[in-house]
């Protein structure tokens, strides 16, 4: 129970009886003693502070010995200036300002779980019965996310289309490149290809170190294409004509012209911009943001004429989102070593980076060895972000800095899209993930 968490409005001072969740930890001088509610004890064994969330840090929490449950005191928020609101099912604690700080409630952690998915989306979303595990949510108007705002501030309208296109998944696809961005990936990559089905809008995502990398990925996932110099070249063209495909490129510098992925682009973009700031995540990793950003928005996000999800339009059956964690939290993966120490721990601290796209694995980087490792034995803490100097694992990382030059879409302009013969497209190889649902391709290319 050393996990669960409880506002409780008659306890004195916070207390918490797990020393893993201090950041900061000083013994006691004098022997202090908790009284508890059948009038047993426990002993002070000191006094520190606790990240509960990104943006609230509680100071001077006891730690108590045999303590089963973590205890936030009430009075003592409202003592330091926070305000405490209690509703049906929920507890959201708010600055001088009334911007949410912590929320212990469903909605909040959902929220983070799907990329930081809009309020609105998010309560009309839960109760449709569209994706299994999704439980039915309730938020209040006047909540504010502070990563939501750094990561979306600014808003674009784009004209909606009035009608679906297409007939089927695999008859036009919409495709542009994004980059080069302002820092590489962990592994050096600087682009990043997206691919989108007209009629499902399922997207794909690959990273490239170089441009002309594009083509081969392109060649691997069927059709698609760019009117950038990637695309716009003999090998490209034969490749289409051997297929029977009919190669579209829209004006270059034409936005609205491949709205599609135009949308798709900044829609993944703003979400790997909020998934990183919400935990300070190192701009290294946001090749890892945006490749989870594909892997939810295929989960979640509706075709709006078809009223279904895009994964469901693709693979037949319904999403399950029972599986996701939020990006960048605290994380624990257990060590497979042949001869441990009795006394050693069994795990190793890491940084939740998304999901494995061939296996039913989540992606973690392993703060001592400085590496990405894709496994199933993980336990999550998210209710902390990785706080530790673990963030100094990559060297110096300007704090808000963006992701691409061009925040908007693809800084060299030109778009194309590839359209199928009207015939019915090839069939898809899928595998199944952790809840039995297939795993999107989302990413065949990991950053």
């Amino acid at each position: 129970m050393e996990d669960v968490w409880i506002m409780d409005s008659g306890c004195s001072r916070h207390m918490i009886g797990h020393h893993k969740w201090f950041s900061s930890l000083n013994p006691v001088s004098t022997k202090e003693y908790i009284t508890f509610g059948d009038n047993g004890q426990g002993k002070v064994l000191g006094v520190g502070s606790v990240s509960l969330s990104a943006k609230l840090s509680l100071r001077e929490v006891a730690f108590v010995r045999n303590l089963g449950f973590n205890l936030v005191s009430v009075s003592q928020l409202l003592d330091e200036g926070f305000e405490v609101r209690f509703k049906k099912g929920a507890c959201c604690v708010l600055d001088a300002e009334e911007t949410l700080v912590c929320s212990l409630l469903p909605f909040g952690q959902w929220h983070r779980r799907l990329g930081h998915l809009s309020f609105d989306l998010l309560v009309r979303l839960s109760p449709m019965g569209l994706i299994r595990g999704l439980p039915k949510l309730r938020a209040e108007k006047d909540l504010v996310c502070h990563p939501c705002r750094h990561g979306k501030m600014v808003a674009a309208f784009h004209i909606p289309v009035s009608q679906v296109m297409t007939s089927y998944p695999g008859e036009l696809l919409h495709m542009d490149t994004v980059g080069p961005a302002r820092v590489a990936s962990v592994s050096g990559k600087w682009y990043v290809l997206v691919v989108v089905d007209d009629f499902s809008r399922f997207s794909w995502v690959f990273f490239m170190e170089f441009k002309d990398e594009a083509f081969g990925f392109v060649q691997n996932l069927g059709y698609p294409s760019d009117n950038g110099e990637e695309f716009r070249n003999s090998r490209f063209e034969n490749f289409c004509r051997d297929l029977g495909l009919e190669h579209q490129f829209s004006s270059p510098y034409t936005l609205p012209q491949n709205g599609v992925v135009e949308r798709k682009n900044r829609t993944l973009v703003e979400m790997a911009r909020t998934m990183l700031d919400e935990h300070r995540t190192p701009r290294h990793f946001w090749a890892e943001a945006v490749n989870t950003a594909c892997y939810i928005a295929n989960r979640i996000f509706l075709q709006a004429f078809l009223g279904k999800t895009s994964y469901e339009l693709r693979f037949g059956r319904q999403p399950r989102v029972k599986h996701l964690r939020a990006f960048g939290c605290r994380c624990f993966v257990l060590k497979k070593a042949g001869h441990l120490d009795k006394f050693e721990s069994r795990c190793l601290d890491g940084i939740f980076l998304g999901y494995a796209s061939s296996s039913r694995a989540f992606r973690v980087w392993i703060l001592e060895a400085k590496q990405v490792v894709e496994t199933c034995e993980v336990s999550f803490d998210e209710t902390m972000p990785c706080t530790t100097p673990a963030f100094e694992l990559l060297g110096n990382d300007e704090e808000g800095t963006p992701i691409f030059d061009d925040e908007e879409g693809a800084v060299d302009g030109g778009d194309a899209r590839a359209t199928a013969p009207a015939t019915s497209p090839a069939p898809s190889a899928t595998s199944s993930d952790d809840d039995g649902g297939p795993l999107p391709m989302a990413s065949s290319s990991l950053p």
